[in-house]
């Protein structure tokens, strides 16, 4: 009998079926004997068990721990042994019955050639070898081990061909491997696609040729193929380390810098791809806002997830260091993730681009990134200057300082190491970024901070200029480990400054200069004062000396030398920069940048601190037209400001677009620079007032309106039941009722009656008296002869003056109201130009805005010559062949070329932090206060205009809005405190008292205006008790105290009589009146002889004589006389006077009034009425001197952010 049973064909399947198992889940120990089991049961299946078997020996010789170099060496020549026999296996005859065997059996023998380095040799099996004749994808496939076997041929030849320098035939094999998407339903499967995949990725990334949008495409999908793998495999498998060749950590990390390097160049993600080489375009004006939101969202989306991916692994398999060590690989990820957050930040990503949450829920991110990143790094100073830029963008100041506080500390401290020493320490960042980020930091602390930030931010430069005066190590070749105790030999040193870049060293100036001039307004002591501005200029002239081109130092040191009284210096420092503008060098580095007008957008604060500077010099028509330059400069108004105007006339509610082809720049900047744009307009129609009178000027109070509209849009404020009572009874208004508006109601009664007899109405409005929200005007019927095609673009339109307009009489402005207005329209000038038609108008002038003066002139750039310059291309069509296109003119054998190249990131995109995104309150806030200071400067224009009721309603409205903000305050977090109220702490803006002290002071000038002086004095009193240093409110009580003193104003209002009291006849009304001792040469009381200095009193009184009676003065035994104790009458009008001249004392002393000349003049007047005829003399060639060089407005109207851009 015998013992061997025959074989059993449904067992050879079941073991067969067991092996394949046992081969896909890798359990090796089981495969020798399921290889026996199908050897009796299936004897024609010996080259698949004999491949097993081999099968096993690689993986246990792979596996061996390779300590003793001998071991690796044995194993892989054991593998030697298997050669011979599976050559013969895919020759046998089993192997034409079942092709899968012979296909298994020759991968692999490839494998073991792979490993063996021999190459050529895998490569001619794998081209021997037949692939399995159906598709391995369905998962009905017999055998798992056989798709397994195919993916692993697709690596190993790869690998092979990369190995031997055919990189083409590499790269065409590993794209054809990406794109059938290999599966993942076995350990080995996803073992072998990790491998393949891994490859693919690092090999496409090594070997792309340029960086092209073509390019990109080709190595994202194989990244993509990658990202797919692990959506099927699941997290699980995706987040455990890997055994393969390639790290999976540094796969997800080039996974991460390419699309971090796709965002840095602007590339948008294509909706419709036509192939894999089309998958990223560069959007252009034809992009739909629909399709470009998309793109973005799903840019990003795909961004997050990898970043989070490769987070969790960087973290789980990185350890924290020693103190003598540095996680550079932690370090650099995160600088990868702020420079991303940086692109996410700027213009052109809006929140709607972006997540639920936008920007804002962006940064959380990154904060919580880099948190996580320092609790594997120690010390590090990369970290902590990320954390201080992210903290200050999200408009956390406090903690932002605390860790520039930490960043201060831990690298004073290791530069004091290193000079004393002289070795560089581990882990610092270098120079040029240390003072760059401290050079930020003080931008900070000046821009957004209060006077305790000002005066860190002065001894912050401090510690900056002894880093520059530090001696540092030349090279960085040998370190200095902390805790090292060696003796190493001192290398040579130099100064840091010697060593920094230029453009450092200029950030470096810069930043004390701008330190010293912001403190230089808000010390005390007002003899450090001019020590202090000559300090900051010194140092911006060594900083523009190390940076010529720089916008930023240009605008510091002209605002200073303004501020000097040296305002030829301050026009050539601004002609200066502004002529660099048509520089080659500078025109190229605006269009190779991501935001081609950010240079343009600068300058707008520099063009407007030029016209102040001219009308110093009574330059007033070249003023205009710097005004109107500061928007020229964009050329088509719908860069600056975006959609049409009709669009905002319709709706001012909606002034702010949505759609992408709409938003312009005023969309993409901050509340510092919309301010100054506003702050432009208000300055042109000082100047409008100056040149053509107040009630011109007060024609152009609906642009401003409408300007702040499109800026800031609505204010959003709860409406007020109650109407405020006017000074004056009030007129009717015919715009009048629910659709009357605050700029329509507000009109002079003159301007209301032309716009009634035209049968018009105004189209533009913020909100009407009665209530703030905005509301849609009504259609305004136009009539034929002025009518206006709302579609065409208006151009800003700069002319200067004619001399035969000049000649002309100043008629009053005419307004047209059915026309709307661009907020920032060039402002014709003379009868003549406002009767040009429509078409002449709306053209834009060719002359440049800066010819009127001779001093003032900026060259225009030289017209291209045609017949020999090379001329630089317009846009062409993406998909136009440059063959079908005309040469240029002049350029026969120089056919155009379309330029594919991608735009290169910003080069200062990296150093600069994007500006901080306040709580919804404090932005509010900001533009709550632009509102109510728009509101005072209309006021002011009305009073002047001498229209009160109007004025009484715009100070109304303003008050409304500050009184809101007081308001608001009790709602958020904490609660009102009269410390939250008196101090502006960070941010933007002023205090909520100072908005209403300001108030207070309008409100008083008016009543000034309508000849209330004891209810002018009331709201003098009220604005100097909520802000006790404000300069209009101290003038201005200061001068009717004085009017109290020198009885031009009596010290009580009088009471009404209701009837004639006859004043001769009542002698105790005669003996009631108060009288003054004559002075005497050597009495210290005031003079009575005339005043050196005007009444500039609203009263036509003239002083009463003092009658004195010497008779009734009592004299001593001696015969002296005994001067009488002062009446208390008389003590009322000492004590005025004294307080008058405290205040203005305090006042010229303070940096809100060292140079205001009306209040030295107010002080002048003090001190001669206190008997100090010679400092009253002092004070008058201060005011003189002063209003030599005084611009029509202030020099801090310029920028709301002080010497800081």
């Amino acid at each position: 009998m015998s013992l061997h049973k025959s074989p059993n064909a449904e067992k050879g399947a079941r073991y067969l079926g067991l092996l394949d198992q046992a081969l896909c889940a890798a359990h090796w120990s089981e495969v020798p004997e399921l290889a026996r089991k199908v050897e009796k049961h299936a004897p024609d299946r010996k080259s698949f068990t004999l491949a097993a078997r081999s099968q096993c020996q690689i993986a246990t010789a792979s596996h061996r721990p390779t300590s003793a170099a001998s071991n690796a060496t044995s194993s892989l020549h054991s593998l030697g042994e298997l050669v011979p026999r599976l050559l013969e296996s895919t020759t046998a005859t089993s192997a034409k019955s079942y092709p899968d065997d012979a296909f298994v059996a020759s991968i692999c023998l490839a494998e073991i050639y792979w490993m063996q380095e021999s190459p050529i040799d895998a490569l001619k099996v794998l081209e021997g070898a037949t692939p399995p004749g159906q598709s391995v994808k369905s998962a009905a496939a017999p055998l798992g081990w056989l798709e397994v076997c195919t993916v692993k041929a697709a690596y190993i030849r790869a690998a092979c061909l990369e190995s031997t320098g055919r990189h083409s035939d590499a790269r065409g094999c590993y794209q054809s491997a990406v794109i059938q998407t290999p599966g993942h339903r076995s350990a080995e499967l996803r073992r072998w696609t990790e491998r393949l995949l891994a490859s693919a990725c690092m090999y496409s990334v090594k070997k792309m040729p340029s960086p092209s949008a073509q390019d990109f495409s080709e190595t994202y999908t194989a990244f993509k193929a990658w990202a797919a793998f692990w959506d099927r495999a699941g997290e699980t498998n995706s987040a455990g380390t890997s055994n393969v060749d390639i790290p999976r950590r540094q796969v997800w990390k080039a996974y991460y810098d390419l699309l971090s390097t796709i965002l840095q160049h602007g590339l948008l993600y294509n909706t419709t791809p036509q192939a894999n080489h089309d998958l990223f375009v560069i959007a252009g004006p034809d992009y739909s806002r629909e399709k470009y939101s998309a793109s973005k969202r799903a840019q990003r989306k795909e961004i997050k997830e990898v970043e989070r991916t490769y987070e969790t692994l960087l973290i789980k398999e990185t350890q924290f260091p020693k103190a003598s060590q540095s996680n550079t690989e932690v370090e650099e990820w995160a600088e990868q993730v702020v420079t991303n957050w940086r692109a996410f930040s700027s213009g052109e990503w809006t929140d709607s681009d972006l997540e639920e949450g936008g920007k804002n829920a962006v940064s959380r991110i990154v904060l919580d990134i880099l948190y996580r990143a320092a609790t594997k790094t120690f010390h590090s100073t990369p970290i902590l200057r990320h954390l201080f830029t992210v903290h200050t963008a999200l408009g956390e100041f406090d903690l932002a300082m605390h860790a520039f506080n930490s960043y201060m500390e831990i690298t004073d401290k290791g530069k004091a190491r290193e000079e004393k020493t002289g070795k560089r320490s581990i882990g610092l960042d270098d120079d040029d970024e240390a003072v760059i980020t401290v050079a930020e930091a003080v931008r900070v602390l000046c821009r957004y901070g209060d006077r305790e930030q000002a005066e860190k931010a002065l001894e912050t430069t401090g510690a900056l200029q002894k880093w520059l005066d530090q001696k540092r190590p030349i090279t960085a070749d040998r370190m200095l480990t902390n805790g090292g105790d060696h003796d190493y030999e001192r290398p040579a040193s130099q100064s840091s400054a010697s060593a920094l870049k230029p453009t450092s060293l200029a950030a470096a100036y810069r930043a004390m200069g701008i330190s010293q001039a912001h403190w230089a307004s808000l010390t005390f002591e007002s003899s450090d004062r001019p020590g202090l501005l000559e300090q900051a200029a010194s140092n911006l002239r060594r900083a523009q000396r190390y940076d010529e081109d720089s916008v930023e130092t240009a605008y510091s040191l002209a605002l200073v030398l303004a501020r000097q009284r040296d305002v030829s210096g301050a026009i050539d420092v601004v002609r200066s920069v502004i002529e660099s503008r048509d520089r080659p060098d500078i025109v190229r580095e605006d269009a190779g940048s991501p935001s081609p007008h950010d240079r343009k957008r600068k300058l707008i604060p520099l063009w407007h601190l030029l016209a102040l500077c001219l009308t110093a010099d009574d330059e007033f028509e070249a003023a205009v037209q710097m005004c109107q330059a500061s928007f020229k400069q964009f050329g088509n108004p719908l860069v600056l400001f975006g959609q049409p105007m009709e669009t905002m006339l319709r709706d001012p509610e909606k002034a702010i677009p949505s759609d992408f082809g709409a938003r312009g720049l005023v969309d993409q900047m901050e509340g510092f620079e919309k301010e100054g744009i506003l702050q432009i307009k208000m300055t042109e129609i000082a100047l409008v007032e100056l040149t053509e009178g107040p009630e011109a000027a007060v024609d152009m109070t609906d642009e401003l309106l409408s300007a702040y509209s499109r800026l800031f849009g609505s204010p959003g404020l709860p409406t007020r039941s109650q109407k405020p009572e006017p000074a004056v009874p009030t007129t009717n208004s015919r715009l009048g009722g629910t659709l009357r508006s605050i700029a329509g109601s507000i009109r002079p009664r003159s301007s209301r009656s032309v716009c009634s007899e035209k049968g018009t109405s105004r189209r533009l409005s913020l909100a009407s008296a009665d209530n703030t929200t905005f509301l849609p005007p009504p259609s305004a019927a136009t009539s034929d002869n002025n009518t206006q095609d709302l579609s065409s673009p208006i151009a800003i339109t700069v002319t200067n003056g004619d001399k035969a307009d000049a000649e002309k009489p100043r008629g009053r402005h005419a307004h047209h109201p059915h026309l709307p207005h661009l907020p920032f329209h060039g402002r014709k000038h003379g009868d003549a130009s406002r009767s040009r038609t429509r078409d002449e108008s709306l053209t834009v002038s060719d002359q440049d805005p800066i010819s009127s003066n001779e001093n003032t002139t900026l060259p225009q750039p030289q017209k291209a010559d045609t017949s020999n310059a090379q001329q630089h291309l317009g846009a062409i069509p993406h998909n136009e062949a440059h063959t079908n296109l005309p040469a240029p003119p002049g350029h026969d054998n120089q056919p155009p070329r379309q330029d594919v190249r991608l735009p290169a990131p910003h080069p200062a995109s990296a150093s600069t932090i994007p500006e901080p995104h306040l709580s919804p309150y404090y932005e509010r806030r900001q533009n709550i206060g632009v509102l109510v200071k728009t509101w005072l400067f209309i006021a002011e224009l009305y009073i002047r205009a001498e229209t009160y009721d109007d004025a009484q309603n715009a100070v109304s409205n303003a008050a409304r809005f500050a009184e809101a903000l007081e308001t608001g305050l009790a709602g958020e977090d904490g609660g009102t405190s009269a410390m939250k109220l008196c101090l502006k702490g960070w941010g933007k803006g002023q205090s909520i008292d100072d908005l209403l002290a300001d108030v207070w002071a309008a409100k008083a000038q008016l009543s000034l205006a309508l000849s209330k002086p004891f209810a002018a004095l009331s709201h003098y009193e009220q604005a100097v008790s909520l802000s006790p240093d404000h300069p209009t409110a101290i003038i201005g009580l200061s001068n009717l105290l004085l009017d109290i003193f020198e009885e031009i104003l009596p010290a009580e209002e009088p009471i009404p009589s209701t009837r004639p009291l006859l004043i001769a006849s009542n002698p105790l009304i005669r003996e009631a009146r108060p009288t003054l001792p004559r002075p005497t040469s050597s009495s210290s009381g005031p003079s009575r002889r005339p005043s050196l200095v005007g009444t500039p009193s609203f009263l036509d009184q003239k002083p009463r004589p003092v009658i004195e009676d010497d008779t009734d003065e009592p004299t001593t035994t001696t015969g002296r006389r005994v001067r009488p104790d002062p009446t208390p009458a008389e003590l009322n009008r000492l004590a005025a006077r004294d307080r008058a001249y405290m205040l203005l004392s305090n006042l010229t002393k303070l940096g809100t009034g060292w140079d205001d000349s009306e209040a030295w003049m107010a002080f002048a007047r003090a001190c001669e009425l206190s008997g100090e005829v010679k400092r009253a003399r002092q004070a008058l060639w201060w005011v003189v001197e002063l209003e030599e060089k005084r611009g029509v407005r202030g020099w801090e109207v310029v920028g709301a952010g002080g010497y800081t851009l």
